[in-house]
């Protein structure tokens, strides 16, 4: 028996990735999941079959992010079949706009919050609508909060708005004993990071950290299991840096 089984979880973005390192994680302790995808149907079944290879219960959802109906039917979905929800995990993101300020497109700009700001905020609030007694929320934020890069306003700005309805989640729900909290990974060989970021630039970043390397998306997963377990019942309205010590 896992420490998670008979709890239900959402895990958002979980084709690939960190979301999908989640899911692997929390299916192997147990948990019931579901996991939604935008575009890569094919990577959410093939991690579906691999779930239900070990034993687990897993189900895939085509969701639009952006748009509250998709939201909605992705909870009404969960609860038909599944009869409750323990777990949301909201691990998805819009892709980064790299522009200055002052080359941002509105059309940018109105997809990055409306996906981020927005598809959270309407996420975590299903959550509160639906989810069990001593539930668990976690969102996920980016270094660049704390430490602003050039180029990268939109992303931050989008993710600073995350870190406020957690925070805020967090001491409206505490009476129900459900925990909200965020995690912030640092540089983590994803296969979009590793596609996107030269071999260069991810050396750069690796000798950044005191641990001289990036992370793992199965390290941010274990961090994600630790915030959804029974160790964390008295962490809340926290933002968690796994940064690797970056600055």
């Amino acid at each position: 028996m896992g420490n998670l089984s008979g709890k239900v979880a959402i895990i958002t973005g979980a084709s690939v990735g960190i979301g999908r390192a989640v899911a692997q994680r929390l299916a192997k302790e147990g948990a019931s999941v579901v996991i939604t995808y935008a575009h890569k149907a094919d990577e959410a079944e093939e991690l579906v079959g691999e779930i239900h290879n070990l034993g687990g219960q897993a189900l895939a959802l085509q969701t639009d992010f952006t748009k509250l109906a998709d939201i909605r039917q992705l909870f009404t979905k969960t609860i038909e079949q599944f009869n409750r929800l323990d777990i949301l995990v909201i691990s998805g993101s819009a892709p980064r706009v790299v522009k200055p300020v002052a080359e941002v497109t509105e059309q940018e700009f109105d997809y990055v919050f409306a996906f981020n700001a927005k598809g959270n905020f309407f996420a975590m609030q299903e959550a509160a609508k639906h989810m069990a007694q001593g539930g668990r929320i976690v969102t996920f934020s980016t270094p660049y909060t704390v430490q602003p890069q050039p180029n990268l306003a939109v992303t931050a700005g989008s993710k600073a708005a995350i870190e406020q309805f957690t925070f805020a989640l967090a001491k409206e729900l505490g009476e129900r004993g459900i925990t909200v909290n965020s995690v912030m990974p640092g540089p983590t060989t994803t296969e979009n990071f590793k596609g996107t970021i030269s071999s260069e630039d991810q050396a750069q970043l690796a000798q950044m950290s005191p641990l001289r390397r990036l992370a793992e998306p199965g390290e941010v997963a274990d961090v994600v299991m630790f915030l959804v377990s029974d160790k964390a019942s008295y962490v809340t309205g926290h933002n968690l840096h796994a940064t690797g010590g970056l600055p």
